[in-house]
């Protein structure tokens, strides 16, 4: 098994460990195969094979190289310093045979997605051993030889994503010199078409340019010079050249430019025209009878012809190698003495998505090694049983020997596809036609053809069935070059591409077969790689027929390559494709494990007493088994060997051990004790003297504590109390410094408050003063300009009169006086406001200082408050969220108690209305009874015939009330808890936690009681013979003795019609109510009644009396629960059937113990009880299946509108398609529909009206369960049958839909139920998922695992494309349907409603004592004279 990691298992000290070693002593491992075909090679003188096989990854190149160097190793260590000096150089032949594995896996690997070096062809490697001169018994290595088979050609040409090509070309790129890259034109892997088809260059764990110098180095070990090598790298860095060359369509014919560089450098490194090369890429020549014909290729026949070109070459270039390789290691001194071990590594079963030509050739392959392996493995075990007279039985096994004979006889697969392929116009077409006329019949049972499709055909190999695409069948096997591309390459200047591409003719045959009429003659028909492949496999199952074969099976773990990880699945799909499973299947059927007389008594003698030792092997090796194997069959002696059944020697080797373990204990217990008998009597001695010191020194020690401990405890007392005021102290410390911190925040933020307040009042102040300035300055200029105007008018008017005055001389000498005045005014106004000006100035110089220092005071103090802010806004945070929660939790808190005082009072006055209406009602009873008792004893024929409609009317009344149909909706709800309470304003006497509705419901049945009771009193005073006395007044009045009272009452006829009409037809049963539930005794009264009354009759021995009386009330429940017109009715009766069912089996198990012959009775009490059960649980079915069915019905409408065409979001709102289903849509629209939220509704009722009932949890978990199965079956089979439905906004809805049942679920305790709605789930999912990709299509199946193929291939059909995106692909579609094809028989398409889960019964519980309770608003005289007389006998086994 491949770990996927280097692990240090195949290192020279293991192999010297196998060495010489028989293969079962050790474990198992490559080594022990290898040193058995060692050793029986050189013992039997017979060749050998070791075939290794696996698929792609699995380790068989590394398993092989490790079996090739264990052969070198060992050769070595034989013979050490003999080399090989036949060519000159001192390379020992081993070296050279290690050699080849480089050489071969640079140029036949590559990197697949499954394996980072991936074997691309077969090999079979023959080492070639011979007998020493001086030592006759040993061997050594004198050459070897290579056969390969199928080089996977189209590797060259194209690479899956993620692969690469064969290793070489990446090496030659990564580390060619400088000198040769410039002259080959090499550059980077990106840059060559052939290398970056796959996008990827670099291989996990691998080193290109370390890579290429070992190649180079196993090269020049095998023999091929450095110049020859670097010939080689030529023809590899031509053909990336060749992949360049640019193909382009010119009018349907292929064109090449003559001066593409790609072109140019491809013919310079081949040494060929590059004209000529380029005329043969784009033209083709056909050749008639009389001439020949150039014709224009097209694009896609010119990259074909390049291609091939350059398949060619490579596959040649090889063969060279491989050659070349042969010359060197094959041995030139052969004898008659040679012989050879061969190592066989070839590809593993491939089964891929997309499988052709190559899958089929390697498929062959494997079909032809398993059929020789089989045969191996059953020759082998039956001849050995047969020489060895043992018995045995021959076991059939399946043989693959037809598969085999459809794919290579005469008009086989191989054969038709030669012959299409040499016709002219032989096409894939024609191919797979003449495949299915050949193949299509029931004669051959291992070819299918395909249900879709005509590209494909199905082969049932030994592993599994295999799909094979036809395009490209008839290309890749011609898989040749054209004469004319063959002649110019034969014709190059290159002389080494001349040697590589030369074709040896072929030897001419001795009787060729006849050709067909008409034919022109096949004696140069070129072979086709389908018939050389066969011929070379035909070859090596020859030469593995004439050796010995030894298998190696390497297994693959894992698909992700990670070390050390295992699947379980994949392992066992590769053992079953292997051939392993059968293998093991013949070994446990016959005697897998055998040795020889003479082993197995060498290795097990002493398990039997050394006198029973014989020298002869099989007389001891038989006392050996019968003292150790006990049993038949478990081994068998034949003649030469004993053969052991699987897990014997296992068990003989344990035994071994088990002896080994005793001798060497035995050996071990005298030697050790003799040895510390000795010891011990020095150790005493010297023990006593120690104590002795010991114990002095102990002594001192323990008074050295004690006052060590007496004064350790004063220094705690005083550091503890240091410690504790130390405590106290630095918590007081911080408590002040916490109040500090949080006064000083308050106060600063009162602080910042007040100087925002007046900074905001300072802007105010300033802005309107800015407004009222503002307006002052506008009305001034205003004003100025109007006092302006109007003086200018007035000093106009001065003007004029002054002109006038002035002409006068007294005038002047007023005006000059005036003058003088003014004069005198301004100059003393001006001396003051020189004083007023110099006092402000000194005033301002004051107010600048001031400023200036609360300037520095405040640029001081906001420091302070900076950094006193960051110091305490740590400290504060914790306080600040204390506060915050401590005040919401007081508003929570008020808020709470407003609330409860609230209810509190409105309680208050319920009760106070209750009250006043019960004293009302207490009195008006009073009155009645005083009517009552006033009443004259005589009535007239009318007050009777009154009287009697009265009570008729009351009962039909009272049996309409209780068979009254239950409606779940508000409207009968609230009729029962308001209108029927105030048309019925009566106190009931039931406790006082029952409803409203509940206890005015009581009340009238009291009233309507108490008015019957006073009827029948006033009708028996009356007249005797026209009403029957009540039965209450017989059982109170009777005289007979007292021990036949209480059997006279349960045999009364009275007494069974009370059970039925009144305690269970025309019961009144509690309504189920959200406000107040009934208690259990007022649920469970009637089956702790019935319960009782049946303890009373077995008590009595009634038992007649007792199946009677039971039959009649089970078939009184199933009439009143089979109409399934409430839910409430079944429920209740439901609930009292299981209850009934734990009164009795409590009851079962109270009684005595019988005595032998009380058991033996029929009519024991044990007996019945059993057959009560039995009849209770028929019941109990029978309602469970009738009510399920009942709801199905229901839910039959409702959910298909409630869970799949309901909308809840409304951001996916589906679009409905045209056609029908839109005008549908359209009148669907106007009706009502079921939501997702009316159907939680409904389940949420049901399960409330089961827990009112007190339904066992079981039950109604069982019941719940079963509707969310048929919710999630109905579901998902109307979704598949769907057309135009299947949206992606279709899927979020339904996951929608489906998450809030699952949320009710688990809200309601059943999340078991959840399973039942997966399969919608994934449904859901799938459409959500994308689907765009083969990739999308592997995410849908792992994540719809509960969904077959033909589900999954369903719902993709239904599928619609709608809102932006695009629908399926066909070839999406045809990978869904090849997956679905193989299970299409067996997968079922839609789910099975009807496969309901059994009933299980829950177990019935243990009651302790049968509740004797009778409800106040119901009338059962008989009962309550049982329960009174069982009062006044307490012996009574049903007493409580």
């Amino acid at each position: 098994m491949n770990p996927f990691k280097r692990m240090d298992i195949y290192s020279p000290t293991t192999m010297r460990q196998y060495a010489g070693r028989p293969r079962h002593e050790l474990e198992p491992h490559l080594f022990a195969i290898a040193e058995e075909a060692y050793r029986r090679m050189i013992n039997e003188k017979v060749n050998q094979s070791i075939i290794v096989s696996g698929e792609s990854g699995a380790g068989k190149t590394q398993s092989a190289r490790y079996v090739m160097r264990y052969f070198a190793v060992v050769d070595e260590s034989n013979s050490p310093g003999q080399q090989n000096h036949s060519d000159g150089n001192s390379t020992s032949i081993e070296d050279a045979v290690l050699s080849t594995n480089p050489i071969m896996e640079a140029f036949g690997n590559s990197k697949t997605t499954r394996n980072d070096n991936s074997s691309r062809f077969g090999k079979y490697i023959e080492i070639i051993f011979e007998k020493k001169p001086n030592d006759p018994n040993s061997v050594t290595i004198v050459g070897a030889h290579i056969r390969t088979y199928l080089l996977e050609r189209s590797r060259l040409v194209f690479q899956p994503d993620s692969e690469r090509n064969y290793h070489i070309f990446y090496q030659l790129c990564a580390a060619a010199p400088a000198a040769e890259r410039k002259e080959l034109g090499i550059e980077s892997w990106d840059h060559f078409f052939y290398l970056n088809q796959g996008k990827t260059g670099v291989a996990n764990g691998m080193d290109d340019v370390e890579e290429f110098g070992i190649t180079q180095k196993g090269m020049s070990t095998v023999g091929i010079s450095v110049s020859s090598q670097w010939d080689v790298f030529r023809i590899c860095a031509a053909l990336l050249h060749i992949g360049n060359i640019k193909i382009t369509d010119s009018r349907g014919n292929a064109e090449i430019d003559d001066n593409d560089a790609a072109l140019l450098m491809a013919s310079k490194l081949l040494g060929i025209d590059a004209a000529e090369f380029k005329k043969w890429l784009i033209k083709k020549q056909i050749v008639t009878r009389s001439e020949k014909i150039v014709k224009d290729a097209n694009k896609y026949q010119a990259i074909t012809s390049r291609d091939s070109v350059a398949k060619f070459i490579y596959s040649m270039l090889f063969d060279w190698i491989v050659k070349i390789v042969n010359i060197k290691l094959d041995s030139t001194s052969k004898t008659k003495d040679s012989r050879f071990i061969g190592v066989l590594d070839i590809y593993g079963f491939e089964h891929f998505q997309k499988n052709s030509f190559e899958q089929f050739c390697i498929n062959y392959a494997n079909e032809k090694l398993q059929q020789e392996f089989t045969r191996h493995v059953f020759r082998l075990e039956q001849e050995e049983y047969v020489a060895e007279k043992i018995a045995w039985s021959f076991i059939d096994f399946a043989d693959n020997q037809p598969c085999i004979d459809m794919i290579e006889n005469k008009l086989g697969i191989l054969d038709l596809l030669d012959e299409e392929s040499r016709l002219p116009s032989g096409a894939d077409n024609s191919l797979i036609t003449k495949f299915y006329q050949r193949f299509g019949t029931q004669d051959f049972k291992f070819f299918e053809k395909p249900r879709f499709g005509q590209t494909e055909f199905v082969i049932k190999h030994y592993a599994c069935k295999v799909t094979y695409q036809i395009d490209g069948f008839i290309e890749k096997n011609k898989d040749t070059v054209s004469d004319e591309q063959l002649q110019m390459l034969n014709e190059s200047s290159f002389e080494f591409l001349r040697e590589v591409v030369h074709i040896e003719p072929e030897a001419p045959k001795a009787s060729p077969p006849p050709g067909r009429p008409g034919a022109r003659g096949g004696s140069n028909k070129k072979p086709t790689l389908g018939s050389i492949f066969k011929g070379s496999l035909v070859k090596l199952m020859d030469t593995l027929r004439e050796t010995n074969p030894h298998y190696i099976r390497c297994i693959k773990p894992n698909q992700a390559k990670a070390p050390f990880e295992f699947e379980a699945h994949n392992v066992l799909g590769q053992l079953e494709a292997c051939g392993v499973l059968e293998t093991i299947k013949i070994s446990r059927a016959g005697y897998p494990s055998k040795q020889t007389y003479a082993e197995f008594a060498n290795h097990y003698y002493y398990l039997v007493h050394s006198s029973e030792w014989k020298t002869d092997p099989k007389t001891l090796t038989k006392k050996i088994v019968e003292f150790a194997i006990k049993g038949e069959n478990k081994y068998e002696l034949g003649e030469t060997k004993i053969f052991f059944r699987a897990g014997e020697l296992a068990y003989l080797e344990k035994i071994r051990s088990a002896k080994f373990t005793e001798i060497v204990t035995f050996i071990q217990k005298n030697c050790i004790r003799r040895y510390h008998q000795r010891r011990y009597q020095k150790m005493r001695e010297s023990a006593i003297t120690i104590q002795r010191m010991v114990r002095g020194h102990l002594a001192r020690k323990l008074y050295k504590s004690m006052r060590e401990e007496a004064a350790a405890i004063r220094i705690q007392k005083q550091v503890r109390g240091a410690i504790a005021r130390k405590r106290f102290v630095r918590i007081l410390r911080a408590t002040r410094k916490i109040q500090r911190v949080w006064r000083k925040f308050i106060y600063r933020r009162d602080f910042e408050i007040i100087h925002r307040r007046a900074a905001a009042l300072k802007i105010q102040s300033t802005w309107r003063m800015y407004k009222a300035k503002k307006e002052y300055q506008r009305k001034r200029r205003q004003i100025i300009i109007i006092q302006s105007l109007w003086r200018r008018r007035v000093a106009r008017k001065e003007y004029k009169q002054l002109k006038i005055e002035s002409r006068s001389v007294g005038k002047l000498k007023e005006t000059n006086y005036k003058l003088d005045a003014k004069v005198f005014e301004l100059s003393q106004s001006l001396d003051s406001k020189k004083k007023e000006c110099n006092e402000l100035i000194k005033t301002v110089q004051t107010l600048e200082e001031q400023l200036a220092s609360w300037k520095e005071k405040f640029t001081k103090m906001d420091a302070l408050q900076k950094s006193k802010g960051s110091e305490s806004q740590e400290e504060t945070a914790e306080l600040r969220k204390q506060i915050i929660s401590l005040v919401e939790s007081k508003e929570t808190l008020v808020k709470e108690t407003e609330k409860l005082h609230g209810m509190i009072r409105k309680r208050d006055d319920n009760i106070t209305h209750l009250q006043t209406e019960n004293q009302a009602r207490l009195e008006e009873i009073k009155k009645y009874k005083d009517d009552l008792r006033n009443a004259p004893k005589a009535e007239d024929t009318a007050t009777v015939n009154a009287l009697k409609k009265e009570v008729a009317s009351l009962r039909e009344q009272m049996g309409r009330l209780v068979a009254g149909k239950y409606r779940t909706d508000r409207i009968t709800e609230k009729f029962l808890n308001n209108d029927y309470a105030a048309a019925n304003p009566l106190p009931a006497p039931g406790p006082v936690h029952t409803s409203a509705a509940a206890r005015m419901s009581m009340s009238f049945f009291e009233s309507a009681a108490q008015v019957t009771a006073r009827v029948a009193e006033s009708l028996g005073r009356a007249s005797e013979t026209e009403v029957k006395p009540k039965p209450q007044h017989v059982i109170i009045e009777d005289d007979s003795e007292p021990k036949d009272r209480p059997v006279r009452m349960l045999e009364a006829r009275e007494l069974e019609d009370e059970v039925i009409e009144s305690l269970i037809t025309n019961l009144r049963i509690p309504l189920p109510s959200t406000q107040t539930i009934a208690t259990r005794k007022e649920i469970f009264f009637p089956a702790h009644l019935i319960g009782y009354l049946l303890s009373e009759l077995l008590a009595h021995k009634l038992t007649e009396r007792m199946r009677e009386l039971l039959n009649h009330i089970l078939r009184a429940i199933q009439l009143s629960t089979m109409k399934f017109e409430d839910d409430y009715v079944s429920a209740f009766w439901f609930s009292n059937t299981y209850e009934l069912m734990s009164v009795i089996k409590s009851a079962r198990l109270r009684l005595p113990r019988p005595s032998i012959a009380y058991q033996e009775d029929k009519q024991s009490a044990s007996a019945v009880l059993h057959s009560v059960n039995a009849d209770l649980k028929r019941v109990m079915l029978d309602i469970y299946q009738g009510w399920v069915k009942e709801f199905k019905k229901r839910l039959a409408n409702m959910i298909v509108p409630a869970v799949i065409e309901n909308q809840s979001l409304p951001g996916y709102i589906c679009k409905q398609s045209g056609g029908i289903w839109s005008q549908w849509a359209v009148k669907s629209s106007t009706t009502s529909q079921f939501s997702i939220d009316q159907l939680l509704n409904f389940l949420s009722k049901l399960s409330k009206t089961m827990r009112c009932y007190y339904m066992e949890e079981s039950m109604s978990r069982q019941i719940l369960t079963e509707l969310l199965r048929v919710i999630g079956v109905s579901a998902f089979n109307h979704l598949l049958m769907r057309k135009n439905f299947c949206t992606w906004k279709r899927g979020v809805q339904i996951q929608y839909n489906v998450s809030r049942l699952e949320e009710w679920c688990t809200g309601h305790g059943i999340a078991e139920a959840t399973l039942h709605l997966q399969q919608l789930l994934q449904a859901a999912k799938l459409l959500t998922l994308n689907k765009t990709s083969a990739s999308d299509i592997e995410i849908i199946f792992d994540v719809c695992f509960l969904l077959n193929p033909t589900q999954i291939k369903k719902l993709l059909s239904l599928y619609y494309a709608a809102d932006f995106d695009s629908p399926l692909s066909s070839e999406l579609l045809k990978i869904v349907a090849n997956r679905a094809a193989g299970n299409e028989k067996s997968d079922t398409l839609l789910l099975d409603l009807d496969s309901a889960p059994e009933f299980i019964y829950p177990e019935p519980r243990n009651v302790k004592a049968v509740e004797k309770f009778i409800p106040a608003w119901i009338d059962l005289p008989y009962i309550q004279a049982v329960l009174s007389a069982s009062i006044e006998s307490p012996s009574t086994p049903g007493a409580k």
